[in-house]
């Protein structure tokens, strides 16, 4: 997954002891749910001695588990990330709309928005269909191969997409992976002109993706979409029977955001 970009710190105004306790809770994913001092220091840049100490923190205060030599984090690790959803009322102002998008078109469908280089899913509805590429809440996917991050991308001043190019690695994940700067600024124009994102076989094959923008003050603060199995249905069947539910919907949420600003403060990329 791509390393998210970070600003500067000001050191007046930073607190490097915080930032290397949340390093090292970041240390644990699907690859690593259960690592050794070693690895956990190696993850983390931090020598042995003092990731020892922020792990023995983390274990005292009940987010992590010491089991023989390895740690593992604790469920109680799911509160540092439950006052999100919960203050920015995301119960009542997305999953609805959502909700109905998922049982209309029968697709997976997220609201996402743009962290560093990498679009994280806020709220996310499964089918069946595609299990296989499941996601939850939290969950990252790489920016340029996804077609919200590219719905988003594409509605951006250009500083900020200069600075995106600048941080992100253009990895082929696909041999159908856009992997050129020039290849992906095409694209993003196209979007802009279109109003939407196709994205077939880039992230993995097998998934076919839709994604729109939802706008503020014509800059993309999130996007939402459809997913689909490839091959399901023809691409272009697709794109016309789901495009006006998605851009509906997506006007239905925006309209709905103006009752929460904090929720749009929050997304806004450049608060």
């Amino acid at each position: 997954m791509s390393t998210p970009a970070r600003p500067v710190p000001d050191k007046e105004q930073f607190v490097s002891s915080l930032a290397r306790g949340l390093a090292v809770l970041r240390a644990f994913g699907p690859t690593g749910p259960e690592l050794t001092l070693s690895e956990v220091a190696a993850a983390t840049d931090l020598s042995p001695a003092v990731a020892r100490r922020f792990l023995l923190t983390l274990v005292q205060l009940g987010y992590v588990k010491k089991v023989a030599r390895k740690f593992v984090l604790t469920p109680q690790v799911m509160e540092l990330g439950a006052g999100y959803p919960d203050s920015m009322n995301l119960a009542e102002v997305a999953q609805p709309h959502l909700q109905h998008l998922r049982d209309e078109t029968g697709d997976s469908v997220s609201l996402t928005t743009l962290i560093g280089v990498d679009i994280i899913h806020l709220c996310h509805m499964q089918t069946e269909g595609l299990l296989r590429f499941a996601v939850t809440p939290g969950s990252r996917v790489p920016a340029y191969v996804s077609a919200t991050g590219r719905a988003i991308l594409a509605f951006q001043p250009e500083e900020r997409l200069t600075a995106y190019f600048a941080a992100a690695d253009l990895l082929p994940r696909t041999p159908h992976t856009v992997t050129t700067q020039a290849g992906l600024r095409e694209r993003l124009d196209r979007v802009r002109r279109d109003g939407y994102a196709l994205v077939a076989d880039e992230l993995d094959f097998g998934i076919t993706v839709l994604g729109v923008p939802l706008l503020n003050d014509g800059v993309a603060i999130a996007g939402i979409s459809c997913a689909t199995t490839s091959g399901r249905r023809p691409t272009d069947e697709f794109l016309c029977s789901r495009l006006p539910l998605l851009q509906a919907a997506a006007a239905a949420l925006r309209r709905q955001l103006d009752r929460f600003p904090a929720l749009v403060h929050s997304l806004d990329l450049g608060v």
